[in-house]
């Protein structure tokens, strides 16, 4: 499984997405089950300072999940508060659109970036995880 939450979704989506195989063995990102992402980001530049940035920083921007996350092959589930001012839901509702394998999403109505509750966070990661791993004892 591979978590990542708000610019930690960039590093996730990119390895979730990379086809290469790997030379470091077992600990492949091509053989995890699932991918989790809480609040992602499209891309660093867009959410630090809009289109306009994303398009004139567009070769700096190492986040460029918009461009990655269609290659990601295994089942994602995405998580969003709706009224989030950090990274606006736009975001996520834009890289689940594009994705494989879509697990449905948590849109938490009234929740911003940091004010997801906890309870329902876990709740909805765990049974992500029980759908993509059945015989998984949580």
């Amino acid at each position: 499984m591979l978590y990542g939450r708000s610019i930690g979704t960039g590093p996730t989506v990119d390895l979730a997405a990379d086809t290469r195989a790997s030379t470091r063995g077992a600990h492949s990102p091509l053989g995890a089950a699932g991918v989790l992402l809480q609040s992602p980001i499209e891309s660093g530049a867009s959410v630090l300072g809009g289109s306009a940035l994303a398009t004139i920083g567009y070769f700096a921007d190492i986040f460029c999940s918009y461009k990655k996350v269609a290659r990601i092959a295994a089942r994602t589930a995405i998580m969003h508060g709706v009224s989030d001012a950090v990274v606006p839901v736009a975001n996520g509702e834009a890289l689940f659109a594009k994705l494989q394998a879509q697990h449905p999403p948590l849109w938490m109505a009234g929740r911003g970036h940091n004010d997801m509750p906890e309870r329902e966070v876990v709740a909805y990661a765990k049974q992500f995880v029980e759908a993509v791993l059945p015989d998984c004892d949580l």
